[in-house]
């Protein structure tokens, strides 16, 4: 009988909760990903998103703080299984990586500080733009500009932003929701340039195409989470 018992208890426990999730996050990439006070304590948009499925799928998550760039080259290694960051889906990037449903629609937006003479899109031209390194938006801003502007990118969003103040780059261009955040969040100090820029099919979670099964039990949570009113929920707590 105890054999019975401990053969249906090791049948009833899946992959998921036999081991950890190790995803790849950015530290800082608010509202979606911020080190709290506590080292290696997260929390944001995404990171919320994700601790609900993880406290769903009955795993433990663990959070490896991590740039942009690494993000990608972490996964193929399989150094991670999973990849937060404000992740738009294309169908380039599906070549090599699986995805999730998105979650949220994605977009790129300029922003610069308050007291810049750029006012409108065409006030960018001949300037110098600041993004991520390895985002999708210096292609973006290549097609919409072609030679007119320069690119300099950068690890890390706190270093576009402190290339920003100390005067190295004009304007930065970012997802949209973190440039609004920024500006709501320091209405004195940024102002928003132009519209949105759609981009990609939305923002999801990253994985090694090995982890089809993770994802496919991610796509059923994330719709579960929509359906009871929980994704609502914390989308309201960043964005309003």
């Amino acid at each position: 009988m105890r054999k019975i018992i401990l053969f249906l208890t090791v049948l009833l426990l899946s992959p998921l909760h036999a081991q950890t999730i190790n995803i790849g996050i950015l530290p800082y990439n608010p509202p979606f990903e911020m080190e709290a006070d506590q080292k290696n304590h997260f929390f944001g948009f995404e990171i919320d998103i994700m601790m609900e499925l993880c406290k769903r799928m009955q795993t433990d998550c663990h959070y490896i703080p991590l740039t942009f760039a690494e993000i990608f080259t972490k996964l193929l290694t399989n150094e991670i299984d999973l990849g937060l960051g404000s992740i738009s889906i294309t169908e380039q990037r599906r070549i090599n990586y699986l995805f999730s449903l998105p979650y949220m629609k994605s977009t790129g937006q300029f922003i610069t500080n308050i007291d810049s003479q750029i006012h409108g899109i065409d006030d960018i031209r001949n300037k110098r733009v600041g993004s991520v390194e390895g985002s999708l938006f210096k292609a973006l801003v290549l097609e919409k500009f072609n030679d007119e502007v320069v690119i300099i990118e950068y690890p890390t969003l706190s270093e576009v932003f402190q290339a920003l103040a100390d005067g190295k780059i004009d304007i930065v261009i970012t997802d949209g929701g973190a440039a609004k955040y920024w500006v709501v969040s320091n209405s004195h100090l940024f102002k928003l340039v132009g519209n949105e820029i759609p981009i990609g099919i939305g923002y999801g979670i990253m994985a090694n195409k090995k982890h089809k099964e993770l994802i496919e039990t991610i796509n059923k949570l994330l719709l579960d989470i929509e359906a009871d009113g929980s994704y609502l929920k914390i989308y309201k707590r960043y964005f309003g």
